[in-house]
């Protein structure tokens, strides 16, 4: 199961981030850290959002997301030319490698939890 995806360029000035979780998560686009469109869950084909960059008038772009045969394939439309927009990692660069070993060990506990949680209810009981 995929944790998701993000995708991110540096456009006029602006940092412009996709970021996709699970398939029934959805889309949102960020434009200098800012959510500035969202799509809830992902449709098959390609799927395009409308934002804008903040500036005097504001730019319309849009982003076109498309799922390759597992992996998601991004790109932005802005002013008639197109970027891609590559994909980054989801971790901070200040995050040590041994920490995002130990993600295995906290989704089976989450997961362990839930299977409780709907055995014997929120307590345990």
């Amino acid at each position: 199961m995929t944790r998701g995806h993000r995708f991110h360029v540096d456009q006029h000035g602006h940092s412009v981030s996709v970021q996709l979780g699970r398939p029934a998560a959805g889309i949102e686009v960020l434009v200098d850290g800012k959510v500035v469109a969202y799509r809830p869950g992902r449709a098959k084909g390609v799927t395009i959002l409308a934002a804008e960059l903040p500036e005097e008038p504001p730019r319309p772009f849009r982003v076109l997301v498309e799922d390759m045969g597992g992996t998601p394939f991004c790109v932005m439309d802005t002013a008639g030319s197109t970027f891609l927009m590559p994909q980054v990692p989801l971790t901070s660069r200040h995050e040590s490698p041994h920490l995002t070993s130990s993600d295995p060990v906290r989704r089976l506990r989450r997961i362990l939890r839930r299977i409780r949680i709907a055995h014997h209810g929120p307590h345990g009981a």
